[in-house]
Parts: structure tokens; sequence; C-alpha cells
């Protein structure tokens, strides 16, 4: 047995074990009531090359939570999570969050490891700095955001707030498996893109690169107003191909470089209802620090990633049509000026050595949402992007079994363009969570 499902096991165990001792504790010691879920999925892709339906994945995890009040008014969290692929042989276990919220007079504050969600978007936030958006929260339409290191504090007055961020850890974007195979598949450039990912340093320390957001928040004619300042590191390194020229050996020898570069966004919000609709809109203009120009005339820089200012926006809404028990539908427009969702980087002309030209990106997202009864229900998803010309419909049926027992059955097909499916491919998944 692998060491990784062992200690999965492991915990598990302890966790059980640990439940009733924890309730029991007296008064002042632990009083809440541990949470959490167990869940396990099987899931399958459709294969191009063989034309068969390939069984890619047996997943088995847990997520445990404790929560209480504290004697001061405020709460403290701590929740742990786990997973192991006996198909990958691959897994993970980690704490999850771990943070204590309070108050004083007009502040609210909250330090710890937490999930920090600005903006008003379904998903897809301009505004929210902090989220880290990989190919399993798209394909499985799951954009909690994964959490960080970080201290929360807002200030009320009787008609504004401001919140202020400070993340003096700073926490890339992970690399997950779907995201490595469809870097990888880009062929030999494919394979130096993530190994200079994985090459490139981490900004560290306390101070000079922490991480810092500012947003000031308003009502007016019904619409809850949003401005904000974001100053920290690009969740991806940005690329460069180097091409240093050995006069020994006659020829060019090519390589790849990243650094996490510092970035500033500026961003504006909004969400509100017209009538019986939803509506809500978000913008940032901002980007990186730009590359430094080679000194030496022997190495020739080319950027991978997006070296100027750009803009991102998102405007949608969404109603509910008394249908039945009634059918939810959302729609948003998004727009990337930093180029592909499925791309994060242009691959230079090596012929005339130029830069890959970095164009903007619009898709259209929506959703679908139905319940049948109290226990079942269905939640359709589509992306599709404009410069791709083509995108996925990801269907998902939940039914939610009495014993705190649910069942999820999801696909993902894709459509259009060669290059898209390619990237991700059709998948299939079922899913079951019992939650305690």
């Amino acid at each position: 047995m692998k060491r990784q499902t062992q200690v999965l096991i492991v915990v598990f165990v302890v966790l059980l074990a640990a439940w009733p001792s924890l309730a029991a504790q007296p008064s002042g010691g632990f009083n809440g009531q541990p949470t959490g879920e167990l869940n396990a999925s099987i899931g399958y892709e459709w294969d191009k090359d063989t034309k068969q339906v390939v069984h890619d994945s047996t997943q088995a995890g847990f997520r445990f939570v404790l929560e209480d009040d504290l004697d001061s008014g405020g709460r403290i969290h701590l929740s742990a999570k786990g997973w192991w692929d006996w198909k990958q042989e691959d897994g993970k276990l980690a704490l999850d969050q771990l943070w204590m919220s309070g108050y004083y007079e007009d502040v609210d504050y909250q330090v710890g490891r937490q999930v920090i969600s600005w903006g008003t978007a379904d998903g897809f936030n301009p505004t929210n700095y902090f989220s880290r958006m990989n190919s399993n929260a798209l394909l499985s339409g799951d954009f909690s955001g994964e959490p960080m290191w970080a201290g929360q504090a807002i200030y009320y007055a009787p008609t504004w707030s401001v919140t202020g961020v400070v993340i003096p850890i700073f926490a890339p974007q992970g690399i997950d498996a779907q995201m490595r195979r469809m870097i990888t598949d880009k062929g030999p450039q494919g394979t130096m893109v993530l190994e200079a990912i994985e090459g490139t340093k981490k900004p560290l320390g306390l101070g000079k690169n922490s991480e810092l957001a500012l947003r000031a928040e308003t009502q007016f004619a019904g619409f809850d107003l949003q401005a904000s300042y974001f100053s920290g590191f690009e969740p991806l390194p940005g690329l460069e191909m180097v091409l240093t020229f050995n006069p020994d050996l006659g020829r060019v020898i090519p390589s790849m470089e990243g650094t996490y570069r510092r970035q500033r966004f500026f961003g504006l919000a909004a969400t509100g209802t017209l009538g019986p609709a939803g509506v809500w809109g978000e913008l940032s203009y901002g980007g990186p620090v730009a590359f430094k120009e080679s000194a030496n005339p022997l190495v020739q820089r080319i950027p991978l990633s997006i070296d100027e200012k750009y803009l991102q926006a998102v405007v949608g809404g969404d109603y509910t049509f008394d249908l039945g028990k009634g059918l939810l539908v959302q729609g948003q427009y998004i727009y990337r000026g930093q180029g592909s969702l499925f791309e994060p980087y242009v691959m230079p002309n090596l012929e005339t050595m130029t830069p890959g030209e970095i164009e903007s990106a619009h898709y259209l997202y929506g959703r679908l949402g139905y319940n049948f009864s109290a226990d079942s229900s269905i939640d359709i998803i589509i992306l599709h992007g404009f410069k791709e010309e083509g995108g996925l419909i990801r269907p998902a049926y939940t039914h939610r079994f009495p014993n705190s027992m649910q069942l999820e059955l999801s696909l993902i097909a894709l459509y259009g363009k060669e290059e898209l499916s390619s990237s991700l491919g059709s998948q299939a998944r079922i899913a079951v969570k019992y939650q305690f």
C-alpha cells in the first residue's frame, strides 16, 4: 500500500475516534459540532486516438471541520482535507483553513489561512485578485477558490465600508493534473514551459514581498458599488524564451526563464436588481511590471506572457422563470485583455524571432439550474469562446438522499475547433459525497 494511502486512512481513524471526546468537552472547551464530508469519485475520458472510453480516475477524499464560538464574541475555525487517486497514484493531505475572527467596535477582522472572495460575478471575477482559477475549477464547476494565509479587516461606517487585506506569504497557482497535461500536450515547448514554471523561484519573506489590497464599498440607488486596488504578484510566473548565441558552437541555445512579477490593478464592481432580475458588472485595469531588456548582445529574450497593462471585464445577470418549480437562467459576457482562458502563455515566432501576438479573448458563460424536487436537481454550465471558436458544456445531475448522502453525475462535452478538444478532452464523472 502506498504511503499516502496509509496516511489518509490513519487520519480518517484519528478524526473519527476524536469526535466523541471533542463533543463531550465541558463548558469553556470545545462546544462546536464537528462537521465535514467523505467523498469518492470515478472518472472516465474519451481517448481520441483509440476512439474508446478510458477509465482515468478513482479518487477518495475527506474534509473535516471544527468551528466554535469564542468567549470574546468571535469564532475559530480549523479544517483539514485530503484525497488519494488510486488510478493516477497521486494524492494530497493538507491543512485546509485555520482562522480566527472577531470584532472591535466598528471593525471586523479575520486572521489565518482563509478563502478570500471579492467581486460580484459567478466564478470569473476580475476584482477577485486572490482567486486561483485552474482547469479543475472550470471542469468541476467549483469556483470557491483556494485558501491562503492572510489578514482581513473591515471598517463599517453608517453608509460605507472599507476592507483591507494583507497577504504576507505568497501562494502561486497550483498546476493540477489537467493543466499539466494541457501544457505538455504542446510538445517539447510545452515541456519546457512546465519545467520553467516549476523552476521559478517564489517571492519569499515578509514586508516588501507582501500582497496588499483595499476595497471601498457603498450603496447607491439600490446597487452595491465597489472600488478596489491590488498590489501583488502574478499567480503564474511570467515566462521568457531566452535565445543565447554560443560562438564556440556557432548556434543558438534556447531555454525558458520565469519571474513572478509584481502587478497592480484598479477595479470597479457593481451588483443590484433591475425589476425581478439580478445584474452585476466588474472591470479591472492594470498589469505586471514589464520584463527587463537583455543587456547582453548575445542573448535575446522573447516574452511568452503579456508585458503591458490590460483590461478585464464581466457583465451578467440572472432571472428565475416561472416554469415548474422555477428555472434559473444566468448569463455572463467575459472579456480578457490578457488572452485565452485555456492558454496562459503564447509561443514566440521563432522564424522572425518575435513575440507571439496576445489577442484579447471574448467568452459567453451561461448557467441553467432547475430543481425537480427537494432531493434532485440539474445544473448546466456552458462556456463559449469566440477566439477558440468552440467551448464546453457541463451538465450535472444531483440526487440528495435522506441520510446526508449525495450522488452527482456529470459530463463535460466539448465542441468546436479541434484545438480546444485536444487540450481538454470530453470527460464523465460519478461522484458520491457523505456530509456529517
